[in-house]
């Protein structure tokens, strides 16, 4: 059976408006999220909204920026002013120096904060590993009529990144229709989109969240304050906020080995330490990528429902399904272009 040929008898003629409703009912209430932090709630909504308008073509990010520049040095002042604007990016349309120059925070592209975080690395081997990544678009294929909700994906992802209460990258999304005994259920796991226009990024006031080469949206955990505003400008409910707490008592050595995110060991979990107070998400298992392992959720898959590829190789599993007319993604009005696709 090919990729564009649905299996039988599995009704999916509204599996894409029911996965966009189940993410409506899923998600976090803007105001009460940021309600917690101390950063302006009035603001955060604002940015957010027009953040999304900006990943829908609807704003350009040079008069998102323009708009904010005085309110964002206000509220987060050298935070803001001393990281470089997060507009500022050569191939996304993005923002002159020119302008930048005029607005309160640096001058800087977003390169240069991934460069930031990618000078461990000094043997020819892993230059060479990093430049063949980069020439890859990661991108990740879910079917949904393979998907049984077992959530094994969920407990793969927490039990490999080492995910504290409440925050959980995988989650499956499960709705029933019907009566017994005509009875439908559809189950939607949702990982972080990966967008190729991430609000989240165009948010970020101190540019902690960025979007690399391979397509993969990472946090600089050291960079982020824990403002919340990518929570609320997520079209996904993907992000989540780490408040330090641990599953005491439930696990041995629990806060003591950390997660492997960005290849970083920053040894037990303590108050005031990065990532608590840190806005988290999936990466994609990007220490298992650069390893040239598949992300947990995939591995772990017992439905075989998760392909994983680059998304520009013609010749890959991931591209082939990701182009079938069986693929759509989620909250496609949104204009983000997510590298995470369903198949029907």
């Amino acid at each position: 059976m090919s990729a564009d040929e649905p299996q039988p008898s599995v009704p999916d003629s509204s599996a894409q408006s029911s996965a966009d409703e189940m993410l409506d009912v899923e998600k976090t209430d803007p105001e009460e999220e940021l309600a917690k932090t101390t950063y302006r709630t009035d603001l955060g909504l604002e940015m957010a909204a027009d953040a999304r308008r900006v990943s829908r073509g609807e704003l350009s990010s040079e008069a998102f920026w323009e708009r904010y520049d005085d309110a964002a040095a206000a509220e987060f002042g050298d935070d803001y002013r001393e990281t470089p604007n997060p507009a500022v990016d050569s191939a996304t349309g993005a923002i002159a120096e020119e302008t930048a120059a005029s607005l309160g925070c640096a001058v800087g592209s977003m390169a240069s904060v991934a460069a930031g975080l990618s000078e461990g690395g000094t043997d020819d081997g892993d230059a060479d590993a990093a430049d063949a990544d980069d020439e890859r678009t990661w991108g990740m294929v879910i079917d949904l009529q393979k998907c049984i909700g077992c959530e094994s994906c969920t407990v793969a992802c927490k039990a490999e990144n080492r995910t504290p209460p409440g925050v959980s990258y995988n989650v499956v999304m499960e709705r029933e229709k019907g009566e017994y005994p005509n009875v439908t259920r559809t189950n939607v796991p949702r990982p972080c989109m990966q967008c190729e226009k991430p609000p989240c990024v165009q948010v970020c006031p101190v540019s902690a969240t960025y979007k690399m080469d391979n397509g993969v949206v990472n946090i600089d955990y050291d960079r982020c304050i824990g403002c919340r505003y990518c929570m609320v400008a997520c079209p996904y409910d993907a992000r989540y906020f780490d408040f330090g707490e641990n599953y005491d008592g439930e696990f041995a050595e629990n806060g003591e080995v950390t997660s492997p995110e960005y290849g970083m060991d920053r040894g037990p979990r303590e108050d005031g330490e990065s990532p608590i107070g840190n806005v988290r998400k999936c990466n994609f298992c990007h220490h298992r990528l650069e390893r040239g392992e598949e992300p947990a959720c995939v591995e772990t898959c017992v439905g075989d429902a998760r392909y994983m590829g680059d998304l520009e190789d013609d010749d890959s599993e991931v591209n082939e399904l990701a182009a079938s007319s069986r693929a759509f993604q989620l909250k496609e009005k949104e204009g983000t272009d997510p590298n995470v696709y369903y198949l029907k």
